[in-house]
């Protein structure tokens, strides 16, 4: 799911030059569902929307692909409070990507992303694909989890009704 992410991304980004958010589900019987992220709900709702269609619909794996920045460095301890405070829109060092994040009922969360590439001549592109856990400042052997209302929106098994 995560290379068929990447390469629809490519495609759509080099045709569109942006990649609106959806997702890209798998249900327990199979089925495959590709829906828009609703993002005209705002951030809270939508995730809660996602998260209760996901339940219904017995979803056992997805990915998640959206425009996002992102720091290719550790966080250092002082930039901490600020980066949570105003996010990284602002940030110096920041970087525009296009983030693929996908969760698995059996095998848990896989991070990866292609960074924008915005020359100054010439479209826009995407670099190639670059799992999180392989990028140069994340230490060997660590294990990345991603954090926030995007995260953890698979229904919990035995929870259901």
């Amino acid at each position: 799911m995560l290379n068929y992410a990447s390469g629809f991304c490519g495609k759509r980004f080099a045709e569109k030059g942006e990649i609106a958010p959806m997702w890209h589900a798998i249900t327990s019987a199979g089925e495959t569902i590709i829906e828009p992220h609703p993002t005209y709900l705002g951030k809270d709702m939508a995730a809660a929307m996602i998260r209760a269609f996901f339940d219904m619909r017995d979803v056992v794996r997805y990915v998640y692909v959206g425009e996002a920045w992102t720091l290719k460095r550790m966080i250092k301890p002082e930039e901490q409070e600020e980066i949570f405070r105003k996010g990284l829109s602002e940030h110096p060092d920041r970087v525009e990507v296009v983030q693929i994040q996908g969760e698995d009922q059996e095998y848990g969360q896989i991070i990866a992303s292609r960074e924008i590439i915005r020359p100054k001549r010439g479209k826009p592109h995407l670099g190639p694909l670059e799992m999180v856990n392989d990028l140069p400042f994340i230490p060997r052997g660590a294990v990345v989890q991603s954090e926030g209302r995007m995260v953890g929106m698979l229904p919990v098994r035995g929870t259901r009704q």
